[in-house]
């Protein structure tokens, strides 16, 4: 998977994955239940949980929810544009 080869070559204390797609489920909640499957994928997660990542940082679950975790422990943050943020400004700022 192209995940985890580029996931192999960081060598750094701090990483964020930015992905288009939702690793889990809870950031595309609000959006149809019907378009879940096109939105994202667990399997992304479960690459993600075999590293040390800082943070998560996907779009395209434009109705979703803001933040949620992987089941390893990662935050994710859904920073589609419609998406609220905790700020109520369109954009997210994140210390990582």
């Amino acid at each position: 998977m192209l995940l985890e080869n580029a996931m192999r070559q960081v060598r750094s204390e701090r990483a964020l994955v930015i992905l288009h797609y939702a690793p889990i489920l809870a950031t595309p909640v609000g959006e149809p239940a019907e378009i879940y499957p096109f939105l994202g994928s667990s399997r992304l997660a479960e690459t993600i949980d075999r590293f040390t990542v800082s943070a998560v940082v996907h779009g395209h679950a434009h109705r979703g929810a803001y933040e949620g975790k992987t089941p390893g422990g990662a935050p994710v943050y859904n920073v589609a544009a419609h998406v609220e943020k905790p700020t109520g400004r369109p954009y997210a700022l994140l210390e990582i």
